[in-house]
């Protein structure tokens, strides 16, 4: 499967979900249409998603069973994790709401006490 189903199937089922804000982020060159310049956008290595899950911040990085993360993507997530952050490398829908599952569960228990 490739990695914009992947990513397209993420955004649906944690976009679902009470308490998470969810958004596709984008990075590298792109082409301007109207001078065909290249153009930065977006900060080198950021993860595919981000999202806010009952106020933490979560990046994931979506990969198909065979990609792997590049070194870049290795700094970016060094830097988030340093922050306080949550990042996980995902392949699948599945995988990323276990992961958001998993941080609503572990919140819930921080508001009670």
């Amino acid at each position: 499967m490739r990695e914009a189903v992947i990513q397209a199937e993420i955004l649906a089922a944690i976009g679902a979900l009470p308490g998470v804000y969810v958004e596709r982020r984008n990075a590298g060159l792109l082409a301007d249409p109207t001078t065909g310049r290249r153009i930065r956008a977006g900060v080198a290595g950021v993860a595919d998603v981000l999202a806010v899950v009952d106020g933490r911040a979560v990046a994931l990085e979506v990969k198909t069973d065979a990609g792997r993360q590049s070194a870049v993507q290795r700094t970016w997530q060094r830097a988030w994790e340093a922050a306080g952050g949550v990042y996980a490398v995902v392949r699948s829908a599945a995988e990323a709401l276990a992961i958001v599952e998993e941080i609503k569960k572990a919140t819930q228990c921080e508001k009670k006490y």
